[in-house]
């Protein structure tokens, strides 16, 4: 089973945040190159495509091990990260 968890992601060059739905199995690094995508979609552009992104929690400002998945990094539902 495919379970998904929502997470908060802010985005500081863009002041944004969004909800999204990601699979609790997908690693943090593919989580984060399929975050990057959609963002710079949906800003047209405005938010550059690139691999030097990292992800880190909002209330402990701890970044995470790109090699985790969301479960073992314990990443749950209402978890606010920011994109960086």
């Amino acid at each position: 089973m495919n379970r998904k968890i929502l997470i908060e992601v802010y985005i500081p060059e863009l002041d944004i945040n969004y909800d999204l739905f990601v699979p609790a199995s997908k690693k943090i690094g593919n989580v984060i190159i399929n975050i990057v995508k959609g963002i710079s979609e949906l800003s047209q552009g405005a938010y550059p495509i690139s691999n030097n992104h990292a992800l880190m929690n909002s209330d402990t400002c701890e970044f995470y091990n790109t090699e985790l998945n969301l479960k073992d990094a314990k990443i749950y539902n209402g978890t606010k990260l920011i994109l960086i």
